[in-house]
């Protein structure tokens, strides 16, 4: 790839070198695609569109564009991984024809010469009608991503398509994005409309040729938003996974022998509460699910998420809900709501299965899953807020330590009512119990902990929180 992308050109200044790392990491992308098939490239592209919004901006200490970076990270994410991304996206909006074609100009125009994003501006517009300004100012040179939620209402004679921005990392107003919007009969019969987004929020009147059922914006995933997405034909009863979707154990049964067609869609961007949310709830800014397809009648689904406030680089559990749960998921419900244009209320048909109240991590099993639009919130906002939080350290002693029967815990401050939880050494929770009365002392039965060392772990009414380590005799 570097003999196009570095030798035959070669970036004029370092802070460009997205042009020569980024572009040789997506020929690889068309290396797996002419050799595998287009379905491993797609595979291999929405992998690393995930690994890019999950961490990207961890691993290169910083939000970054992909164009104009520091020199610290001039062979970073952002510029190998996220510069991959961006050029997958300037494909989908010109179209394999003008895209490859425009490829085969710039290299030939500058062949041994040294070039920069505005050179390639200027040549790849050459060959497309559609204003490519927009793209290369904003998705190339400006840090965050772009990101659209999309709800539709039937006017009584064509279909009002409302598109709303809500990007991630950014408040930008993207413009001159030539995205795909897909209509889906009962049947099967597909309906595409192209259009251009320009605004915050925009209607495009759409004249659908059949009744849909389910819309879709950017179904084939031609442009790296602040999506990422998996779709699956059902056809008998069984398990499914949708990992880049972060949805896991789909079990899917049917009353009759039709298939159904289902879409899940993991925004790794704020949930959007303007038409409301419930009193009290704090919803989740990192990410949100957009559950949708073709059910027919008889269809039945249940599911299973991951919710985390680790910051760790694992896959499955960090940077995900890391600004929501700072201290304990005690409070943390799930929210839903049809579309994205009415109010989210709470969901029903879930049970939240906490491991310890400390680890900030566990799992919502979703019995009765519905088409619409799922989201973490905190139903007390003051555990989602850590600005409320004056002192963050509990200030409280335990004796005797070693202990037998009884634990005496003292606290600096009264408290009405405090979490408290003790966990062994192998992290399993032993006991949990809720501390009401305001005083400044509690006492805890032990005596069924059998004898080894252990950890105590409270949390105050004012959320301070800390953790000590006890023997039991």
């Amino acid at each position: 790839a570097h003999h196009w992308w570095g030798n035959t050109i070669t970036c004029r200044t370092p802070e460009d070198m997205w042009l020569n790392e980024g572009w040789a990491s997506y020929s690889e992308r068309i290396f797996l695609e002419a050799v595998y098939g287009k379905n491993k490239y797609d595979e291999d592209i929405e992998a690393n569109h995930r690994s890019v919004l999950q961490f990207a901006h961890v691993q290169d200490g910083a939000i970054l564009p992909v164009s104009g970076i520091d020199h610290a990270n001039t062979y970073g994410r952002h510029v190998y991984n996220k510069g991959a991304d961006m050029v997958h996206t300037l494909r989908g909006f010109m179209g394999d024809e003008a895209f490859f074609e425009a490829c085969a100009a710039f290299q030939s125009t500058y062949k041994l010469k040294d070039v920069s994003t505005e050179d390639m501006l200027a040549s790849f517009q050459q060959h497309t009608s559609l204003d490519l300004s927009g793209f290369f100012m904003q998705w190339i040179k400006k840090p965050g991503f772009a990101h659209f939620d999309l709800w539709v209402q039937d006017n009584g004679t064509n279909y009002d398509v409302h598109v709303k921005q809500t990007p991630r990392f950014n408040t930008e107003i993207y413009t001159g994005v030539n995205v795909t919007i897909s209509a889906f009969s009962e049947d099967w019969q597909r309906y595409d409309v192209n259009v251009v987004i320009n605004q915050k929020e925009q209607i495009l009147e759409v004249d659908c040729p059949f009744e849909p059922v389910f819309w879709s914006f950017d179904f084939d995933d031609k442009i790296s938003d602040a999506v990422t997405t998996e779709w699956s034909v059902l056809k008998v009863s069984g398990t499914v996974a949708m990992p880049q979707a972060l949805m896991n154990k789909i079990n899917f049964t049917s009353s009759t022998s039709d298939s159904a067609l289902l879409r899940i869609e993991h925004h790794w961007a704020p949930a959007d509460g303007t038409f409301g949310v419930p009193k009290g709830a704090v919803i989740n800014r990192q990410r949100y699910w957009t559950v949708d397809g073709i059910w027919p009648e008889g269809t039945s689904l249940s599911s299973e998420i991951i919710y985390s406030g680790l910051v760790s680089m694992s896959v499955d559990y960090g940077y995900l809900d890391n600004d929501l749960i700072k201290i304990t998921e005690d409070s943390l419900v799930l929210l839903f709501r049809p579309h994205a244009g009415v109010a989210w209320s709470v969901a029903s048909d879930y049970t939240k299965n906490m491991g310890s109240l400390f680890d900030k991590r566990g799992t919502i099993s979703i019995s009765n899953l519905k088409r619409g639009q799922y989201a973490l919130a905190m139903y007390d906002s003051k555990l989602a807020n850590t600005k409320r939080i004056h002192n963050n350290k509990a200030e409280f002693s335990v004796f005797p330590n070693p202990a037998s029967e009884e634990l005496n815990i003292v606290f600096a401050d009264k408290h009405d009512c405090c979490f408290l939880e003790i966990t062994n050494i192998q992290g399993q929770v032993v006991l949990t119990e809720k501390l009401k009365g305001r005083s400044n002392e509690k006492k805890i039965d032990i005596s069924m902990l059998a004898g080894g060392t252990y950890f105590v772990g409270v949390v105050t009414d004012n959320l301070a929180y800390d953790i000590k380590r006890i023997m039991v005799e």
